[in-house]
């Protein structure tokens, strides 16, 4: 089956809600969430539109939050849905050493921990991962739960 991403992004640089479903699509939405990097009004979002919702506003059971530190080529994920156990986040050993401060939750100023960040080739591959199998934790890349999405 082929699978259709919603990217959700909401920045000062770009706002718009970006459908993918090749991975030349998750490719070009990927690169716009890159250069609007440093403007995000809110982290960016990502669900696939096949997969169950819930409640009257229908939330996606499943989703990846991200942010990426503008000008440092790291970014980190959090993870909500099938097979996770629980809401996770990306995991780095060691910490990588051009991390910066990377935020959970950009509102409320929430961050991640310094050993979420991962580099912007391992956000692009999980994100592809994330799409080819249906909105399934991505594999590629080590996690560790967290305390919320």
């Amino acid at each position: 089956m082929t699978y259709t991403l919603e990217f959700g992004l909401q920045a000062e640089a770009d706002d718009a809600t970006i459908t993918a479903r090749t991975a030349e699509e998750v490719d070009a939405a990927l690169d716009r969430v890159v250069a609007a990097a440093g403007t995000y009004d809110h982290n960016p979002t990502v669900h696939v539109v096949e997969r169950p919702t819930f409640g009257p506003a229908e939330i996606p059971d499943h989703g990846l939050k991200i942010d990426i530190a503008h000008g440092a080529e790291v970014a980190a994920l959090a993870y909500f849905g099938p097979g996770g156990g629980g809401p996770s986040m990306t995991l780095s050993t060691p910490p990588l050493a051009n991390s910066r401060s990377l935020y959970r939750d950009i509102d409320s100023a929430t961050p991640f921990p310094a050993n979420a960040a991962i580099t912007l080739d391992q956000l692009r591959a999980a994100v592809h991962e994330f799409h080819e199998s249906g909105g399934l934790r991505p594999t590629c890349v080590d996690w560790q739960p967290a305390d919320g999405w």
